[in-house]
């Protein structure tokens, strides 16, 4: 029986400000392409292509795999294994064709705890669901966009079969073996009264599922009052305004091209540089990412642009991760 729990986080999070600095990063994000064939209304993807690299500088492209060889090779070079590594992005990764090889190579790798990513879920044919499953992934975490044809229509502008989505979707949690599958909707994509509908549809065919609330994660896109209220995050946390992203001090994001980044967001604040050229351990040691940390301790992230863009540490920031009270004291390690 599944159970209604946040779509993203684990059972295993520490305090985060008790274990900086962190030798290794806990999380590395792998963004497998800048495609998607969902143009959601909340989501950037719907402003286009040429909006998308006008305004975001987000080109289309997809990861190769010698990207991902140097990934592992690289991640190596750290004192311990990530604690997760997830193939997600500002995309959908199931439309980089070498995906489900490119999850097979980091699971095989054994450069982290656990392996997961993050899906719309539309290209999961029975034929990939299991070749995915036989990769040994441990956690799928599906996004959905509603529970009817006509709310794929309304949120994201294609046609879907509600009733064949379901039935994949049924057919990969039968062949689950050891992995977990997540399920989530967001608020707006639901009609009136359809909250316990979804609960009921994924209760048995899901290990976990939840109703997230749509924040104004795209600062182009257009939202309404309710959604750009930060007092409240998308879990539905009500919490004071946090000034410290906690992002970068546990995190790393490869881009298709190899660029890294210190966070997950689209903006792409702060880049430490390209794998291709320098090296994940020398990006997570760089002065260039101690500046940075040292301006969100500062609580100086509304003089960067790019964090002044973002919401993050208001809409996806879990309890433990929190910094904004200790920031005085882990500036002290910093400087």
């Amino acid at each position: 029986m599944s159970e209604i729990k946040a779509f993203t986080g684990v059972d295993d999070r520490v305090m985060l400000a008790d274990s900086i600095p962190i030798k290794t990063p806990f999380t590395l994000n792998v963004f497998p392409t800048n495609t998607c064939n969902f143009k959601c209304s909340y989501c950037a993807q719907s402003l286009g292509l040429q909006q998308l690299k006008e305004d975001y500088n987000i080109s289309s492209g997809n990861m190769t795999i010698s990207l991902i060889n140097k990934i592992i090779e690289q991640a190596e070079v750290f004192p311990d294994k990530f604690k997760l590594v997830s193939f997600m992005g500002h995309g959908e990764p199931l439309a980089n064709p070498n995906l489900i090889e490119m999850v097979k190579i980091i699971k095989q790798s054994d450069i982290a705890g656990r392996v997961d990513m993050i899906t719309n879920g539309s290209l999961l044919t029975k034929n990939r669901s299991k070749q995915l499953i036989s990769t040994g992934i441990d956690v799928i975490r599906i996004s959905l966009q509603g529970i009817s044809s006509k709310s794929y229509k309304r949120v994201s502008g294609i046609d879907i079969d509600f009733g064949e989505f379901l039935e994949n979707l049924s057919y990969l949690y039968e062949i689950r073996e050891q992995t977990q599958i997540f399920v989530k909707t967001m608020d707006v994509s639901l009609e009136k009264g359809e909250q316990e509908k979804f609960y009921n549809i994924f209760s048995m065919i899901s290990d976990r599922m939840f109703i997230d609330r749509v924040k104004p994660v795209y600062d182009l896109v257009e939202y309404d009052e309710t959604a750009s209220d930060l007092s409240m995050d998308r879990y539905g946390e009500m919490h004071d305004k946090r000034d410290v992203c906690p992002q970068p001090f546990y995190m790393l994001s490869v881009w298709p091209d190899g660029t890294v980044s210190p966070c997950d967001a689209l903006y792409k604040a702060s880049p430490l540089g390209n794998i291709e050229t320098d090296n994940l351990s020398r990006m997570w040691q760089s002065d260039t990412l101690r500046d940075f940390r040292i301006e969100q301790l500062r609580c100086a992230r509304h003089t960067n642009r790019s964090c002044r863009r973002c919401c993050a540490p208001d809409d996806v920031i879990h309890k433990e991760d929190i910094l904004d009270d200790s920031a005085e004291m882990l500036l002290k390690k910093f400087i």
